[in-house]
């Protein structure tokens, strides 16, 4: 560089130094001279001046409230948690650190709680769509098909499922009290929280080397236990494979794309369009299954469960049976605030299946509608019978006969 460009730049560089020290001198040497008061741009004035309100409501509470003293720190957190709820997004929540530290801790698949797996809240509660086999929830009476509504006295209307489980947890040996309905009838039950360990993945081969795996939630080492059952399955010399998605409320996207990509051949898997316009497209290799598929399905099948459905629906990869989904085709990240360590849940894209509709509010449609019997809907999937399980036997009998044509 010649000696005169050199020059140039050193004295422009020394100019803008001079700009910043003289800028933040002058600031400095104003709010000195101000004492208790700071020098503030216009702009920073008018978003201050917006949260006034909030600061006379704290005001209000702490000089006319009769009863326990709220601190700031309450406050800030019902003001993000209020916030995270404001404006329409019924999937956004707010986070302590501590909560989703705990949330964490549950996806893992080993945490303190009480057992259960509950579907997406409604106006009536959260659903009991999975009670584990001795576990604390299975000790003290709670069933399958039961309604919780209230957790040590919170209601649950309008709370997210990931605070809805939030409530479950706590240490061991500790009480949670619930409020729930079953059919027409309020109870109230006490459990004391324990240890759960948990899978996601079931697998069995039944007669005709029908392979079955049940997948209860896409969460923690769901991909590692699925692919571990497929070559289970395979090694047995299975003909063809049911995969049970009933009753599972979805979980993380890259462990469906994981399973799906054990099942479909060359295929797009799952689109996710993101609020900016940006689009990623899930790709799955040119492998495939190579054996007859069929994927069941029920009104509690939500999120990634609905996206392999589809997947195996759109790209004809096998057959879909049961009931119409749930219809969440939303997809939520977390994003941490650096000011506090506080997390940000929020709907940032949503995902298209391969033929590139949303199945949000609409759900995936079966290619063989059938029920269960109304006497055994509350059962636990895993407590049906396998004679009166009329979906299981509806895609039973579709692979089998598909397998039957391929050996001939």
């Amino acid at each position: 560089m010649k000696a005169a460009t050199k020059r140039i730049l050193y004295f422009a560089a020394a100019v803008l130094i001079s700009i910043f020290i003289s800028a933040g001198a002058t600031v400095f040497f104003m709010n000195r001279q101000r004492g208790d008061r700071v020098v503030l741009s216009s702009e920073e004035y008018q978003a201050l001046n917006e949260l006034f309100p909030l600061s006379e409501l704290i005001k209000t509470v702490k000089t006319e409230h009769y009863g326990e003293q709220v601190s700031d720190a309450r406050f800030l957190e019902g003001a993000l948690k209020g916030a995270a709820s404001s404006f329409g997004d019924p999937y956004a929540r707010y986070f302590t650190e501590e909560e989703y530290s705990a949330y964490l801790t549950k996806l893992e698949g080993e945490y303190n709680g009480i057992g259960v797996i509950v579907g997406q809240p409604d106006s009536f509660g959260v659903p009991v769509l999975k009670v584990y086999a001795e576990s604390p929830a299975q000790i003290s009476g709670l069933r399958i098909g039961d309604r919780i509504v209230a957790v040590d006295g919170i209601r649950l209307l309008g709370l997210s499922l990931e605070e809805v489980e939030l409530l479950f947890a706590g240490e061991k040996g500790s009480e949670v009290s619930l409020e729930i309905m079953r059919k027409e009838q309020k109870l109230e039950l006490t459990i004391v929280r324990g240890i759960i360990s948990t899978s996601r993945v079931d697998n069995k081969l039944f007669l005709q080397r029908s392979g079955y795996i049940r997948i209860d939630k896409f969460t923690g080492t769901a991909g590692e236990e699925f692919h571990e059952a497929l070559r289970d399955l395979n090694e047995r010399g299975m003909r063809s494979l049911v995969i049970d998605l009933r009753n599972n409320p979805g979980g993380e996207l890259q462990q469906v794309v994981s399973i799906a990509d054990a099942l479909l051949g060359d295929c797009v898997i799952v689109a996710v369009k993101q609020a900016n316009g940006d689009e990623q497209i899930y790709r799955s290799d040119v492998k495939g299954i190579g054996v007859p598929l069929a994927v069941l399905v029920n009104e509690n099948s939500a999120s990634a469960s609905e996206i392999l459905a589809a997947a195996v629906k759109d790209n004809k990869a096998g057959i879909v049976v049961g009931k119409t989904t749930y219809g969440k085709g939303v997809v939520q990240t977390t994003l941490q605030l650096k000011s506090n360590g506080g997390w940000l849940k929020l709907t940032t894209a949503a995902y298209y299946t391969p033929n590139g509709y949303s199945v949000d509010g609409l759900g995936v449609q079966p290619d063989i509608d059938v029920d269960l019997a109304e006497d055994i809907k509350d059962l636990p999937i895993d407590m049906i019978e396998q004679d009166d399980d009329a979906q299981l036997w509806a895609a039973l009998d579709e692979v089998r006969a598909l397998a039957d044509e391929r050996n001939e």
